[in-house]
């Protein structure tokens, strides 16, 4: 697996990153998400325990993140998420948006080298 890059990314691919990110969550397409994630994904969400069930915090894997989703969309038919900012880093991106509750969340997307998330940390307030 290629790990994260220690390069800036540009404005314009974070843009685009985020704009394929938030199209395909906003249409509930599972293999769209999936398509923007590595096979060695690793996900942390305040959420994972109370979906999953258990007391981890974080899922790893690619059939585990999927699974995950899959069940994050079945539950929450109407899920939308608002885009309000972008921000770039050293091989990473996080995107800030309005949650369809209209609460705040951000996200935090480490990038390999082919522009696959290979971690991720969601963050909600």
């Amino acid at each position: 697996m290629p790990g994260p890059v220690n390069q800036p990314l540009t404005p314009e691919h974070a843009r685009d990153f985020a704009a394929s990110w938030y199209a395909a969550w906003n249409a509930h397409d599972l293999d769209g998400i999936m398509s923007h994630y590595d096979a060695a994904i690793e996900h942390s969400s305040p959420f994972i325990k109370r979906y999953n069930g258990t007391d981890d915090a974080s899922i790893g894997g690619i059939a585990g993140v999927r699974d995950y989703f899959a069940r994050a969309l079945e539950r929450n038919p109407t899920l939308r998420f608002d885009p309000l900012h972008v921000t770039t880093g050293l091989g990473s991106v996080i995107l800030v948006y309005r949650r369809m509750s209209g609460d705040l969340a951000a996200e935090v997307f480490f990038l390999n080298s082919a522009g696959r998330i290979v971690r991720s940390v969601s963050h909600y307030g």
